[in-house]
């Protein structure tokens, strides 16, 4: 869904120019963690082009990644609704097979949109909900027949829901395992007139001829997905391509398409490339320090144009003076405050200090360098700098940039440093300790909410009608002092958790209980002292499944060592407890989205069950490249410890 899923626009806007350079400047400053900058410029986008998708999914995962994921949902969905779509048809019946799976007292006749809002499901939807109940129920073949005697129902009234029950009994077979009667179902609807060239159709039948793996049906679904690949851009396209070329052996073209599915799988999660980087410093000023932390992919065949976006790439691949030859040739506000990251690189930041004093006259007000200047007066004296604060009208354009961006963001320690510093340029006493107070609290917070205890990250999966999309939530656990005889036990469970997930929760707290008395027997001396509680958010949507089982365990070791969790690290999988001290990470459902999720999110590493190492060998939803750069598989709870708590747990 939306711009990181199958069913997505192009990825470009829908203004090209202006908007675009607008855009990269959002991700870029997405990238270097200015998250409040970034929404501010996509929510301006969007006022003026509100149906520009791209904008839009960037809004989205600018809220994914601040954890606001009512929004970011919200967010998605729009871009769900509008984007054009292929395989509308599997999508429908997904929809459908998630009816049958959560209707516990067989297919009831309404579905809740909201409160007391409600739609009667048609006739035929109703009738294939009872087939796939069926096939739930381990009866595919009265599934089947059930699709069967629906497609020839409505075979010569409604051409729209015959195709979707011949769809239906044919992915109940590739599902059942009968992967040639699935095929041939296809190639027999393929026989129809006005289906020939159905894209649901033939999309299906090139997934079921890259499973059956014959060389004559392998070449069939290269034609396949060649085909759409040169109608549209989609990510899973040249992933299928990837996969397939090395199936048959041409080495040369799988290594071409997996180059480009990790180009556009990257630009779809919005990560700039080291082009995106250098034009958009080319055009607004962003830190060189900051930009240099990115770590960004390689220049590709990107050139640079004029001596500013040269200069800037020399910067970038670490030729300061040569990135420094270039930018004296020119006196503007950009590179003069460029020359002044690269001398307060190379030397003593007082050396850098008339370089950005002559920016900051050239662009009064540049809020990044009154910024680096207040900062740098804030930690010592400085006579230039005091200098130019004392001006009015200098004064005046910075109290106006620090008070907006304050409104705008007034959790951010670093402006209330800033705004400190520009009161003790006037001996504003009162209002210089009122600041600095304010600031070390929010660092602390900050610092607190950075290492926290008993907070996790979850790699989960949200639905959209049918349609996969990978999030990161948060799983809380805390404990609190308890009487004698009550105390020990996991009191509490908040949120919407299904029953299965509730039996879930109190299973994983006994056993990683157990197992964190045998690891840790003299740090736990008083974990019976103790009751626990246990939250999973986003409480307005039922949570549910077993993936939570390993992010649950981290959080209840987390209390009981007392240790934080980073909160770069997401996890899913289910836990088996083999023995006491023994605790087995069993594979999970879904696992490419929940990558997917957690590289949208900008994290730094999920942790994967290894029992699903193979399903993303060759996936064509993530390139194995990201793969490598964010996964790790652990087989057992100690393996998922090193990885959360560092390898010293064990010894400290």
């Amino acid at each position: 869904m939306g711009v990181t899923d199958d069913a997505s626009p192009s990825g470009q806007s829908a203004i090209p120019g202006l908007l675009d350079d607008r855009l990269r400047h959002a991700r870029i400053l997405v990238e270097i963690g200015e998250l409040y900058d970034a929404e501010a410029e996509v929510e301006s986008i969007l006022v003026e082009h509100p149906e520009d998708l791209t904008a839009l999914d960037l809004l989205a995962k600018v809220k994914h990644m601040r954890g606001e994921l009512s929004e970011a949902i919200a967010c998605w969905t729009q871009v769900h609704e509008k984007a054009p779509r292929e395989q509308a048809a599997l999508i429908r019946l997904s929809s459908i097979l998630q009816f049958a799976r959560e209707s516990e007292r067989g297919p009831g006749n309404l579905v809740a949109l909201g409160p007391l809002q409600f739609w009667r499901k048609p006739a035929a939807l109703l009738e294939l909900e009872r087939a796939f109940r069926l096939f739930l129920e381990q009866r595919p073949d009265e599934a089947r027949r059930r699709c069967e005697e629906t497609a020839r129902k409505y075979r010569s009234t409604d051409l729209d829901v015959y195709k979707l029950a011949v769809l239906a009994n044919a992915w109940i077979a590739e599902l059942s395992g009968d992967l040639d009667a699935a095929r041939s179902i296809l190639e027999s609807l393929g026989k129809d007139r006005g289906f020939e060239t159905d894209s649901d159709r033939i999309l299906a039948l090139a997934r079921l001829y890259e499973r059956i793996g014959s060389k004559e049906l392998l070449e069939k679904a290269v034609n396949v997905y060649q085909h759409f690949e040169r109608s549209y851009e989609k990510v899973s396209v040249l992933g299928h391509l990837a996969s397939l070329s090395r199936l048959l052996g041409r080495t040369e073209d799988a290594a071409d398409y997996d180059r480009r599915f990790l180009e556009l799988f990257r630009r779809r999660m919005h990560r700039p490339t080291f082009g995106d980087v250098v034009r958009a410093a080319a055009r607004s000023y962003l830190p060189l320090d900051k930009l240099g932390a990115l770590g960004l992919p390689d220049r590709g065949d990107f050139a640079p144009g004029d001596a500013l976006e040269r200069a800037i790439a020399l910067a970038l691949a670490g030729d300061g003076p040569g990135a420094a030859e270039l930018l004296r040739k020119s006196e503007d506000a950009l590179s003069l405050g460029y020359r002044g990251d690269l001398a307060a690189r190379a030397g003593p930041f007082d050396e850098a200090v008339p370089l950005y004093l002559a920016s900051l006259r050239k662009a009064p007000g540049d809020l990044r360098v009154i910024g680096a200047l207040l900062e740098h007066l804030g930690k010592g004296p400085s006579r230039a700098i005091a200098e130019y604060f004392r001006r009015p009208e200098n004064a005046r354009a910075a109290r106006e940039r620090l008070d907006a961006a304050l409104h705008a963001a007034p959790l951010r320690p670093s402006l209330w440093r800033q705004v400190a510093a520009l009161h003790a340029v006037f001996d504003e006493t009162a209002e210089v300790e009122r600041c600095a107070r304010r600031a070390a609290a929010l660092e602390e917070a900050a610092e607190g909410a950075r290492h926290p205890v008993g907070r996790v990250l979850a790699a989960a999966v949200y639905h959209f009608a049918g349609k996969p999309r990978g999030l990161v939530h948060e799983v809380w656990a805390a404990r609190r002092p308890a009487e004698r005889g009550r105390a020990g036990f996991l009191e509490e469970i908040l949120g919407n958790l299904t029953p299965e997930m509730t039996q879930t929760v109190r299973n994983t707290f006994l056993s990683v209980r157990e197992y964190a008395r045998a690891k840790w027997p003299e740090r736990t001396r008083d974990i019976l002292d103790y009751g626990y509680t246990y939250k999973v958010t986003k409480e307005d949507e039922p949570s549910g499944g077993i993936s939570a089982g390993l992010p649950s365990a981290l959080a209840f070791l987390s209390v009981f060592l007392d240790r934080p969790v980073p909160q770069t690290i997401a996890s899913t999988g289910a836990l088996v407890a083999d023995a006491h001290d023994v605790l087995v990470v069993r594979p999970i459902g879904e696992p490419e989205y929940k990558v997917r999720g957690a590289y949208n999110r900008n994290l730094a590493k999920i942790l994967l069950p290894a029992g699903n190492r193979r399903d993303l060998e060759g996936s064509a939803l993530v390139p194995a490249e990201i793969c490598r750069e964010i996964v790790s598989f652990v087989a057992d709870l100690d393996e998922a410890v090193v990885h959360a708590f560092g390898t010293d747990v064990w010894i400290r």
